[in-house]
């Protein structure tokens, strides 16, 4: 059960969180080089937001997978269960969530048409205004990261929240959740 609107409004809105605030031309460049992911494993959840939408902007993914965890994740609004290996498929053959990450010309058209439905990797490369932000919770005794990156896209139905929520887990982050 995700009870994370309210947390992501806190996050959105409040402190203290570690944010960094973008401002993006509709017609934005791709992402320099010193946006490409690091190699070590980030520690902290201002290290991960750094790079996780890193990895999103640049459409890399091989490199989302490895914060796919061997178990699964919760996918969308139902939190739907998805294997490891029915991520992989997707992210292999550019369908489902391949789609909703990096590829909006494969997007599904949604209940509004006239709105075009955009991927998370649009909203972060070519909005008018993108702020990320991370923070940290304990729930249950496990360390989590939530990330949030809120954009406004007039082309894709204005403002919208996209948020990532990690569980800290052998020594690195992985998803737990993803919208």
């Amino acid at each position: 059960m995700r009870t994370i609107p309210g947390v992501l409004l806190c996050v959105a809105l409040c402190g203290p969180v570690a944010a960094a605030g973008q401002t993006a031309s509709p017609h934005a460049a791709p992402p320099a080089a010193a946006d490409a992911p690091s190699t070590h494993a980030p520690t902290s959840p201002s290290e991960l937001e750094h790079e996780f939408f890193a990895i999103v902007r640049s459409g890399d993914a091989l490199q989302f997978l490895s914060y796919v965890p061997e178990d699964g994740v919760n996918l969308g609004r139902d939190a739907l269960h998805s294997t490891r290996s029915e991520i992989e498929d997707q992210l292999t053959h550019r369908t489902g969530l391949y789609c909703k990450l990096f590829d909006s010309a494969c997007i599904a058209p949604g209940p509004k048409p006239d709105a075009p439905a955009c991927s998370y990797r649009e909203l972060l490369t070519q909005s008018e205004k993108v702020r990320t932000a991370s923070t940290e919770a304990t729930r249950n005794h496990v360390r989590q990261a939530i990330l949030v990156a809120e954009v406004h896209n007039q082309k894709c139905a204005g403002p919208v929240l996209i948020d990532f929520i990690f569980n800290y887990q052998q020594g690195g982050w992985k998803l737990f959740s993803i919208p």
